[in-house]
């Protein structure tokens, strides 16, 4: 009898976020961010394979090239994204299903920068670039960027100040504030920097230096949020207490991992 009291007094009780603790319910958006990261990963897959399937301009296979590999690592992404969400819709615990959206949430806010800096090359590739598309897109990619990142900031703050019922220290949002000012600032700068000029009639190979990073990161940074999100999705729902030292390292890092990603790519756009 008193193993069964005490089976029942730790019966496990669904927690959908309908009564808090934050303001926001990441188990009630997860399904239609989960539609569409994967309606996004199906353009970008669509994308993938008009470049393959179709041939571009004369002289332009580098361009293709770069933009193609922006586009993979997108995909991929993106696909990840629509994942975590779907696995978020699902969720009984309401934390818990805070860190999932946090961490897919970053990966949704960086991958699509990249996929509209992949376009711009593709741009070149294909020539359109008659009345200046490239110049447009390199300010729709910087402005796209900012917005990422101001977007990924307020998903931190509101974070931690979910975990702690909105007794987050008061260093803890500023420090959010102060790393999206600094952000703002070399999304500017990588944007703005230009290149070494080359010799006439050389191939100049910043273009694909700039691209293999920004892909790479792109793909592994991406892995590492979703393995974060993944380990936190295995841990049972009694024992999901977090130090606050980590909820504030977990709120700087969903915001810090993917802007690495963002500034690879404002390093990546064209300078055509």
């Amino acid at each position: 009898m008193m193993s069964l009291a005490v089976n029942l007094s730790a019966k496990f009780t669904p927690d959908i976020c309908a009564n808090g603790p934050g303001d926001w319910n990441p188990i009630g958006s997860a399904e239609a961010l989960s539609a569409f990261c994967g309606i996004f990963a199906g353009f970008v897959f669509s994308g993938v394979v008009m470049v393959i399937g179709q041939k571009n301009a004369a002289g332009k296979d580098a361009d293709a090239s770069r933009g193609l590999r922006l586009l993979l690592p997108s995909f991929f992404a993106l696909a990840l994204a629509a994942y975590l969400y779907a696995l978020t819709a699902g969720e009984l615990v309401c934390k818990r299903a805070s860190i999932e959206q946090l961490f897919a949430g970053a990966i949704l806010g960086a991958a699509a920068p990249v996929v509209i800096t992949a376009l711009a090359w593709l741009l070149l590739a294909y020539d359109r670039n008659s009345d200046g598309e490239v110049r447009f897109f390199r300010g729709l990619i910087l402005v796209a960027a900012i917005f990422a990142t101001a977007m990924l900031a307020v998903s931190s703050v509101g974070f931690h100040n979910t975990w702690t019922e909105r007794s987050a220290a008061w260093w803890a949002d500023w420090m959010i504030w102060g790393t999206l000012a600094g952000l703002v600032v070399a999304l500017w700068y990588f944007w703005r920097k230009r290149v070494s000029p080359t010799p006439s009639g050389s191939v100049p190979s910043w273009p694909n230096r700039h691209v293999t990073v920004c892909a790479w990161f792109t793909l592994m940074i991406s892995a590492i949020l979703a393995a974060l999100s993944a380990t936190f999705v295995g841990i049972p729902h009694d024992q999901l207490e977090l130090p606050l030292g980590l909820v504030y390292t977990m709120s700087e890092a969903a915001l810090v991992l993917p802007a690495l990603i963002l500034v690879s790519a404002m390093w990546a756009v064209p300078r055509a």
